[in-house]
C-alpha cells in the first residue's frame, strides 16, 4: 500500500550493511572477531548517532549512547589483550544498535544517510589531524 521512497541504490546500501552489521554481531559472539569487525559497528554507530541528533531523536540517541559505552569497553580491551571480544551485555547493547539502525535507516531518505557519511568522515579526518 506505501511505497518505499528510498531510491534503489539506497535500499542496496541498506541491506548491505545490515547484513555486514549482524555478521559482524555473529563474530564477536563466535569469537573470531577482529578490529575490522569492531570498525563496522563503530561506523554504525557513529553515522547512526549524527543522523540521530540531526533528526533529534532522543531514543535512538539513547541506543546510540549505549552501543558506544559497549565499542568503548571492547575498546578498553582490546588495548590489554590485544583480542576484541564483547561481553553479554555489550552483544545485547551492539545487537540493539544494529536492530535500531536498522529501523531508523528504512524510515529515512538516502540523502541523510549521505549526509551522515560526510559527517562521519569529516568529524573523523579532524580528530586525525588532532593527533598528529
Amino acid at each position: 500500500m506505501f511505497k518505499d521512497k528510498r531510491s534503489t541504490a539506497v535500499k542496496a546500501i541498506d541491506a548491505k550493511m545490515t547484513k555486514q552489521m549482524r555478521q559482524c554481531i555473529e563474530a564477536l559472539r563466535g569469537g573470531w572477531a577482529t578490529t575490522d569487525h569492531f570498525n563496522v559497528l563503530a561506523d554504525c554507530r557513529d553515522m547512526l548517532s549524527l543522523a540521530a541528533a540531526e533528526k533529534r531523536d532522543d531514543a535512538v540517541q539513547a541506543v546510540c549512547d549505549v552501543g558506544f559505552v559497549a565499542l568503548d569497553n571492547m575498546k578498553v580491551r582490546y588495548a590489554k589483550l590485544k583480542r576484541i571480544g564483547a561481553s553479554g551485555e555489550e552483544l545485547q547493547a551492539l545487537m540493539a544498535l544494529v536492530d535500531v539502525s536498522e529501523d531508523f535507516w528504512k524510515r529515512q531518505s538516502g540523502g541523510l544517510f549521505v549526509d551522515a557519511d560526510k559527517a562521519m568522515c569529516k568529524a573523523r579526518d579532524g580528530y586525525r589531524e588532532g593527533a598528529r
